[in-house]
């Protein structure tokens, strides 16, 4: 019991692979859900769930932002986790085989000659490189970062024109 589990050979049956899946697929409708409020906390909309005299301070749609983009965060992670134990169950049981011969031989040249199979599989080296990922997730931040700015610089703009026009309208009668 090296790993710290006391059950390192559980078997599951279909019908908990089943289950699996289906809490799988729960998490996918709460993952859109916290993307939608993350986005939502981005606007001046109020959530739907709070009471019309909610905080609607920079302060108060930054921690709404902050924590759906968490709870985004850790489903996906969490919801990616899964589908790989579920491809690799998968793969153990022979259900899904690895594709690397049958792609190789499609490929003229790939592996040599045609239908000789290669012990690479560029599928399951994909799968474990994560940056691509990450770079794509910081490429959204600094997006929704200079989304933010620009609106924010738009608004102070937009109130000192409107202070600037109260304050005219002021002095001309």
């Amino acid at each position: 019991m090296a790993g710290g589990s006391d059950q390192p050979d559980q078997v599951f049956t279909s019908t908990d692979r089943i289950r699996q899946l289906n809490d799988v697929d729960r998490d996918v409708a709460r993952l859109i859900h916290s993307a939608g409020l993350a986005i939502q906390a981005l606007t001046n909309a109020r959530p739907d769930d709070t009471p019309s005299s909610a905080d609607t301070s920079l302060d108060a749609h930054k921690k709404r932002f902050k924590d759906a983009t968490a709870q985004y965060f850790a489903l996906l992670s969490s919801i990616d986790v899964r589908l790989r134990r579920q491809v690799y169950a998968l793969e153990e049981a022979a259900v899904l085989a690895p594709d690397s011969a049958s792609r190789s031989s499609d490929v003229p040249g790939a592996a040599g000659a045609p239908g000789a199979s290669s012990s690479l599989d560029i599928s399951w080296l994909n799968s474990r490189k994560d940056t691509v990922g990450k770079d794509k997730e910081a490429e959204l931040w600094s997006a929704a970062r200079k989304f933010v700015e620009e609106n924010g610089k738009a608004t102070n703009e937009k109130s000192s024109v409107e202070a600037g026009n109260g304050h005219d309208n002021m002095e001309v009668d």
